[in-house]
């Protein structure tokens, strides 16, 4: 279960806090040195935060990366606007510590994630193949009880539900939601692994980072469609609901946190944003890359932060679906006008399929707001 990897993460520390406390406040206040704070988005932003390798000395992995209008607005959305607007408090050098020790020592404490089941590796490995053998993999999931309930209830779901009659075995289960939705279902089985149990902070906080993962998913789903390729097909759920992992797993370390600072501190300061907003790409990166997940999977993780890598057609759909999700939270909430909305679509999409889901956004929102 993931609260292994978080007590690896948080028994050190525990066990000599004052000491911690002291260096993870220096962490801290490195990576809040960087004058700009808020500068408007106008084209997709791709400055990199993959830190070169250390030198002999270890300087501070923890680099701060400017936070854009959009992106602090959607971390608004998430965790409410600051109170705390300080450079530095406990809590978020807490968080920034155990960041450095995870991206440091990635191998020890990612051992304790939740066990990658064999439905999930066979799919990856078919991901990779010129054909996708669905048999091979409804095979797997067979043995797997948890996994085949996700996947039922996923193919009685009004989305993918053919008729009144329930859905009750795998092979009709695929047959009404096809390879896509198989896909999905052991996905999303899978990544339930890493939202917490049903607390105050889930659904304060957790439950909005969960719901946009999925819409991210589905958004790039639909941006690929068209693609002439079956594996960007095929991938591009998986891809698009890991892409926002690390936010997960920075949520849950704040959740921890509350066990050992003082828990008056707000869970929303600047200071956390900062983290949350340079850092949660890079632990993606490190956890697909754990995985031993292909190549072309961690280039597409990649480029969601840094130009460095290649912009493949996969790459800037996910990109762009992660971005009209957060649109659509922004307007949904009316943080921004429409007027707004439109803006930043012209200034930042670039995919046809991108526009369609932008002009359903508007459309809905429209209507929305006449009822």
């Amino acid at each position: 279960m993931f609260k292994r990897v978080l007590q690896a993460l948080f028994s050190p520390f525990v066990s000599n806090q004052s000491k911690q406390n002291d260096s993870s406040k220096s962490v801290s206040q490195q990576s809040v040195s960087s004058d700009s704070v808020l500068e408007q988005s106008t084209a997709p932003s791709h400055s990199s935060i993959f830190v070169p390798s250390s030198s002999a000395h270890e300087p501070s992995l923890i680099v701060d990366k400017a936070i854009s209008l959009h992106d602090a607005e959607f971390l608004d959305y998430l965790f409410g606007e600051s109170r705390l607007r300080t450079e530095s408090d406990p809590f978020s050098d807490f968080v920034a510590c155990q960041i450095e020790r995870l991206i440091r020592s990635p191998k020890a404490l990612l051992n304790e994630l939740p066990v990658m089941p064999a439905s999930v590796t066979t799919l990856m490995a078919e991901l990779q193949s010129d054909e996708f053998d669905v048999d091979a993999l409804l095979k797997v999931i067979e043995r797997e009880p948890s996994m085949a309930a996700d996947v039922i209830k996923l193919a009685n779901s009004a989305f993918y539900k053919r008729s009144e009659k329930q859905v009750t075995d795998l092979k009709t289960a695929f047959l009404n939601m096809g390879s896509q939705g198989l896909v999905e279902g052991v996905v999303n089985s899978y990544m339930k692994n890493f939202t917490p149990g049903n607390n105050i902070y889930w659904r304060h906080f957790g439950e909005k980072i969960w719901n946009h993962s999925v819409q991210t998913a589905s958004f790039s789903k639909e941006l690929m469609k068209d693609s002439s390729s079956q594996e960007d097909q095929a991938a591009a759920y998986f891809v698009g609901l890991i892409r926002n992992l690390g936010k997960m797993i920075i949520f849950q370390m704040m959740v921890e946190a509350f066990k050992h600072v003082d828990p008056s501190v707000p869970p929303n300061s600047l200071a956390l944003k900062r983290l949350m907003n340079s850092y949660s790409i890079r632990l993606t990166y490190t956890i697909a890359k754990f995985w031993e997940l292909p190549e072309s999977v961690l280039t597409v993780i990649g480029y969601q932060e840094s130009s460095r890598y290649e912009c493949t057609p996969l790459g800037q759909a996910v990109f762009e679906a992660n971005y009209l999700s957060e649109l659509f939270y922004l307007l949904e909430e009316q943080t921004i006008e429409v007027e707004q909305f439109k803006r930043r679509c012209k200034e930042t999409l670039t995919l046809p399929a991108a526009y369609n889901v932008a002009n359903r956004i508007y459309k809905e929102s429209e209507l929305a707001l006449v009822g």
